[in-house]
């Protein structure tokens, strides 16, 4: 993706520079953004708070990256920026609200506890 570069020289759309967004940007924090939506649905996150969280996470990570390639004058990989933003603001907040374990093993945890069930519920049956 191409981003425009604001500067005081370059007035007109023809002279403008552009800085290069590349998918990879996107699309591995997107993969977390995406388990922080679901994650929310399994704990019954009635305000989303970790989609809320991780997104503005994204966001400060993205501004630190153009801040950063701004002062130095050159491109920067965003990633750099944005998995840690994005990783480490996720995991405060599980850790904050005691859920920790349920975040790092996700489906299994979930998984462990439907075989549970299944396995009661079939008991019970026999």
């Amino acid at each position: 993706m191409r981003v425009p570069r604001f500067s005081a020289w370059t007035q007109n759309l023809c002279g403008m520079q552009f800085s290069i967004l590349g998918y990879g940007d996107i699309i591995v924090p997107g993969l977390l953004v995406a388990y922080c939506s679901r994650f929310d649905v399994w704990v019954n996150s009635p305000k989303k708070i970790y989609l809320f969280c991780c997104c503005i996470a994204y966001l400060c990570g993205m501004v630190l990256t153009f801040a950063v390639m701004l002062v130095t004058k050159m491109g920067q990989p965003a990633l750099l920026y944005l998995v840690p933003f994005t990783l480490l603001g996720s995991a405060l907040l599980a850790w904050r609200r005691g859920e920790m374990r349920q975040f790092w093993n996700g489906t299994t945890y979930e998984m462990e506890h439907l075989t549970l069930a299944a396995e009661e519920e079939s008991a019970d049956y026999s």
